[in-house]
């Protein structure tokens, strides 16, 4: 904690602190603001100086993660940035209607924000609860990660684990974004603009602001994660490992493709393509999509109509039965955004290689039937074809 009560019952910040503060004030007595319990004043060569309740304290501020060196400090650098930038911003701020106190409460004319500086991994499920608590008093919950807002990253690609997913949000300019803040580089760090290629890796653009520039992370409108080649090449690594090392027995996704006469390597140029909300649905893009293709359009002819409606029927069974997982997001508070977005996106991308077009509101008709690939080079080539359509980029660029 960097912030307590004295013994006149004065918050005391360890905000920009003499260096001698602490040894000045060792003997001095503070108290926590939420269980009015006495508090340790603390210093270190790793953690900068600090408040700590006594061993086995009981207090409702110790349910939240440990305060680690890097916690402590880079709540220090958010709190001075929100000051520079002119807003009213109390650190450590309790309130007692929900019992929570979230690490700066920032305001900025009639609006209030909650911002979580989260360096630890939290349960969605608490993710949900602290948010619901900021609703409630009507305050907008920021969090922003104290790590880099991917697990792996490899040019383009970026793996991400669920947590860090679990604090990305939906913005209309720059698609799915994370942000994050490392004190060690005094950085912001903003992940956008993310495509799901399978359950955790993605490709996505990276920026990194200073915290010195008062500028935010900006996209151009060149700015784009998409590379085709990059896609294919991770679709068919992806589908390769599944089928070498999965278990016919236990994988749903491989004894559906076998059990329906499909061979995995040979299946139809529209499953595995890339759409911009993906991410709604927890499972890669080419197993979706060959679900819906074996429920929705198999063995359908040139001309045959079918509505959205009635395929986000089919997909909702796949939801009910557990072959489909859907992601949520606890920081989208609005809801604003589905996984019907996602299958809506694929049909326009259907439009955009010409296997469907739109003949009314809900309402589409088979434009080009679907077939299966004779070999591995008819399969390629099929795909190749669907993917070197520059309006495939295009579509995507316009549709975050």
């Amino acid at each position: 904690m960097l912030t307590a009560l004295n013994d006149k019952g004065k918050i005391v910040s360890l905000i920009n602190v003499p260096k001698d503060f602490v040894k000045q004030n060792l003997s001095s007595h503070y108290y926590c603001p939420v269980c009015e319990g006495p508090l340790i004043l603390k210093a270190g060569k790793i953690r900068i100086p600090h408040f700590a309740h006594k061993r086995f304290a009981k207090c409702a501020f110790l349910t939240t993660e440990p305060e680690s060196p890097r916690h402590l400090l880079g709540k220090k650098h958010l709190y001075q940035h929100y000051k520079r930038k002119g807003f009213d911003v109390y650190l450590e701020y309790y309130l007692p209607e929900i019992q929570q106190r979230p690490d700066l409460f920032v305001k900025k004319g009639d609006l209030t924000y909650a911002i979580e500086f989260q360096c630890s991994p939290l349960p969605r499920q608490r993710l949900e609860e602290r948010n619901a608590g900021y609703q409630k008093l009507d305050i907008l919950p920021i969090w922003i990660l104290g790590t880099t807002p991917y697990k792996k990253r490899k040019n383009k690609i970026f793996e991400l684990t669920d947590f860090q997913f679990s604090l990305s949000k939906h913005n209309p300019h720059s698609g799915l974004t994370l942000l994050s803040y490392l004190p060690e580089k005094k950085a912001f760090l903003q992940l956008s603009k993310m495509i799901s290629l399978t359950s955790t890796k993605l490709l996505g653009v990276l920026q990194e602001v200073s915290l010195l520039n008062n500028k935010k992370p900006s996209l151009n409108m060149n700015d784009n994660a998409y590379d085709s080649q990059i896609w294919l090449n991770e679709k068919r690594t992806w589908l390769q490992h599944k089928v070498y090392y999965g278990n016919l027995q236990e994988d749903p996704f491989l004894k559906e493709v076998y059990t329906s006469g499909h061979n995995p390597f040979l299946l139809p140029e529209i499953c595995g393509i890339p759409v911009p909300h993906a991410h709604f649905i927890y499972e890669p893009p080419i197993v979706w999509q060959f679900y819906l293709y074996l429920d929705c359009l198999h063995g359908l002819p040139v001309g045959q109509k079918l509505s959205l409606k009635w395929v986000n029927q089919k997909i909702f069974t796949r939801i009910k039965n557990g072959s489909i997982a859907i992601r949520e997001f606890p920081l989208d508070l609005h809801n604003l955004y589905s996984w019907k977005m996602t299958i809506s996106e694929y049909f326009s991308m259907l439009i955009t290689i010409e296997y469907l077009s739109k003949i009314g509101e809900d309402l589409f008709v088979i434009e080009k039937k679907v077939e299966i690939p004779k070999n591995a080079e008819e399969a390629i080539m099929k795909e190749n074809a669907v993917f070197q359509k520059d309006i495939l980029h295009n579509l995507y660029s316009t549709n975050h």
